[in-house]
């Protein structure tokens, strides 16, 4: 049986008188190449420098979508406020076409209403002051005599469209050496004529 030193050599004493044989060193070959870890180095250099541009690719064009949405929401406040704005115009414009038009119906039912006073009025008789407001007319005027005025609350009466008819006053007073009867009437006009309503 040969037994063999796996064990690296170590210089023993050799008796003397015997030289000692030369050792001899092997050469061992290196586990990890160099070119190869050159290699993945650049490789993972590589990837990464891929890696780098694309991420910096998308977030230049992410950049570019946020700034393009925010111009685009600005763009759309601005319509928005013009929006509010014409739809606040139109709302007054549509107020103001329904006072005219109020005005406008008034304004028919006063000359309708000054139309029938006119007609009802007797000679010797003077309006010198007519109200108008929310329905009631106030009127005040002058009078030969009370007679006269007791006339003109009839006809008044006999239209239809003045209705809960007050005489407020009469007073007599001289103008010129003649009797002059200052009157006060409250009514209520209504631009139908109601035959129940006397």
């Amino acid at each position: 049986m040969i037994k063999v030193n796996l064990l690296s050599p170590e210089k023993k004493e050799v008796a003397k008188g015997f030289e000692a044989a030369p050792v001899v060193k092997e050469a061992r070959e290196s586990k990890v190449h160099v070119g190869a870890a050159v290699g993945a180095v650049v490789l993972i250099l590589a990837i990464i420098g891929f890696m780098y541009f694309t991420q910096s690719h998308r977030l230049d064009s992410q950049t570019r979508y946020l700034a393009e949405r925010r111009a685009r929401k600005t763009e759309l406040d601005n319509v928005l406020k013009t929006l509010e704005q014409l739809e606040r115009a139109k709302i007054d414009l549509d107020r103001k076409v329904q006072v005219i038009g109020e005005l406008k119906g008034r304004q028919k039912q006063t000359v309708f209403m000054m139309d029938e006073l006119s007609r009802v009025l007797p000679d010797w008789v003077w309006l010198t002051r007519l109200n108008f407001s929310g329905g009631v007319l106030n009127i005040s005027g002058r009078a030969r005599t009370n007679h006269l005025i007791a006339n003109f609350i009839d006809n008044l009466q006999s239209t239809n469209h003045f209705y809960d008819i007050r005489l407020n006053s009469s007073q007599r007073s001289r103008a010129s050496g003649i009797d002059i009867f200052d009157f006060s009437i409250n009514c209520r006009y209504r631009k139908s004529a109601d035959k129940k309503a006397v």
